[in-house]
């Protein structure tokens, strides 16, 4: 699993965000729904990769309790765009103290689906979005690796393993997954993917004849070349 813990039988995930939003202070000026969007985003993506499905969602918010609902929205958007329904939603709001900047924090608890194992040295690997970060994802929202064909080719099993990249860039999700493999792509692998603006996919060999009407933009397959 990448960044998901075992609970039992259950898998979790977390992802956060702050100084971004809707107060005068936030360093990005981002409408909240879409704050909590990409936040949730990434979350659910985590879930993807530890092959799971969220069941429960949990929400910390920072921003006061007017937030809430438009949280909520982001969160319900993900689901929406995966076509699928969305858990239920419980946390809590800081309403004792005013703050000056945004934050939230969303967990997610799924279930393990039962897929085909296949090992990651044994797919074809492919970049799937631009590395964008900030004002940038705000700018270039058709660069960001999009949720839907994602979740559809992996509920087909045509993607067999979901790897988000996120802040540290493709340069250290490549050492976690190839190890001292040296890894050639076109897109800046030092450069931070923000909230999974790039994801990396697994891809059955057998069917990567088809996985080209699932994703017919900004989709690199990796060169990979022992040291």
């Amino acid at each position: 699993m990448r960044n998901a813990i075992k609970i039992g039988e259950l898998i979790a995930t977390t992802d956060n965000a702050a100084a971004i939003g809707e107060k005068l202070q936030d360093v990005v000026s981002a409408p909240d729904q879409l704050t909590a969007y990409f936040t949730a985003r990434v979350t659910f993506l985590e879930q993807l990769a530890a092959n799971a499905l969220p069941k429960h969602i949990l929400l910390a918010n920072f921003s006061g309790d007017a937030t809430w609902s438009r949280y909520v929205a982001g969160i319900q958007q993900v689901f929406e765009e995966a076509g699928l329904f969305c858990p239920q939603i419980d946390g809590s709001s800081e309403t004792n103290m005013p703050t000056l900047q945004s934050g939230l924090s969303i967990t997610m608890l799924g279930e393990q689906q039962k897929r085909t194992a296949t090992k990651h040295e044994q797919l074809s690997w492919y970049t799937y979005g631009l590395p964008l970060v900030g004002n940038e994802i705000l700018a270039q929202p058709e660069d960001v690796a999009q949720l839907q064909p994602i979740f559809q080719a992996w509920k087909e099993g045509i993607v067999q393993q979901v790897w988000p990249v996120g802040s540290k860039g493709l340069q250290a999700e490549f050492s976690r997954l190839f190890g001292e493999q040296q890894v050639k792509s076109a897109l800046n692998v030092e450069k931070t993917a923000g909230p999974c603006a790039v994801v990396l996919l697994g891809i059955d060999p057998e069917k990567e004849q088809l996985v080209q009407k699932y994703f017919p933009r900004n989709f690199e397959k990796l060169r990979k070349t022992a040291l």
